[in-house]
């Protein structure tokens, strides 16, 4: 199982500013879902899931679990995989959170 460390935190908490119709304040004032981000214990066994078999829902994935990896390609590479997870985590592709619900992972992105 990996580190939780090496996941990293979103940088957002679900359900800030609702404006009535479902959405909720994301990262540069975009609006996401109000359940995005998601519990993070859940997200992270969902990481775990995905890294252990390669891929989530068939997209492949690679994310370094050495702690003590920490090249911008391994930060890169983890918060890819963070993305995938996170932007399909209702077990359908493109069902899940966006981006802009997790900064945090998205900065390490650049």
């Amino acid at each position: 199982s990996i580190d939780p460390s090496l996941v990293p935190d979103f940088g957002l908490t679900a359900g800030q500013d609702p404006n009535g119709s479902g959405s909720c304040a994301g990262a540069n004032n975009i609006l996401i879902p109000c359940f995005c981000p998601p519990d993070r214990e859940e997200f992270i066994e969902k990481v775990n899931s995905a890294v252990a078999s390669g891929n989530f829902l068939g997209t492949p994935v690679t994310f370094n679990v050495d702690p003590l990896a920490q090249s911008n390609k391994d930060k890169f590479d983890r918060a890819t995989t963070c993305l995938i997870v996170l932007q399909s985590f209702n077990g359908t592709r493109g069902v899940g959170c966006p981006a802009a619900s997790a900064p945090t992972i998205l900065n390490q992105q650049k």
